[in-house]
């Protein structure tokens, strides 16, 4: 009887340890979106308060030189957004970096990290970040500064 009420709590403290992951993955994704908000405001504010080309379309956060799409949201920091532009990981990897303090390390195709707890993953214009073992998994679409949340499920 004492095993059988082991098994059955060992599971649920999985699925409540699962589930917690899950949680933290979505604040984190928010967080996030938030970060890529607060510099889009900063963008914003000092495109009016500079009288530089407003083509350039960047500005310098914690050291890093960040370009903003057309519609003010940061993208990239390997170079501007023009025609034909398409993110890779190294943009990705560098907003996960400078829009989160402290975060967590991530693991790409490019620079593999065995005891990285996210996985990135970079398409033309979005940003993929995936909870390793998990379907939860957040989208960033730097462009107009969409984030979809996606929790997974069984």
């Amino acid at each position: 009887m004492i095993a059988l009420i082991s098994v059955v709590a060992l599971s649920r403290y999985w699925f409540m340890a699962e589930d917690a992951r899950i949680l933290r993955m979505e604040i984190l994704a928010h967080r996030f979106v938030t970060a890529a908000a607060n510099a889009r405001i900063e963008f914003l504010v000092s495109s009016l308060a500079s009288k530089h080309n407003a083509d350039e379309r960047q500005i310098t956060i914690a050291n890093r030189v960040v370009y903003f799409s057309p519609q003010a949201w940061p993208v990239a920091v390997s170079g501007p957004v023009v025609e034909g532009f398409s993110l890779t990981e190294e943009d990705c990897a560098q907003l996960w970096e400078l829009l989160l303090q402290n975060p967590a390390a991530l693991s790409r195709s490019t620079q593999p990290n065995e005891s990285a707890e996210y996985q990135l993953y970079a398409g033309d214009l979005v940003c993929r970040f995936e909870l390793v073992n998990s379907n939860a998994f957040f989208d960033y679409y730097p462009m107009d500064g969409r984030m979809l949340f996606t929790a997974g499920g069984e």
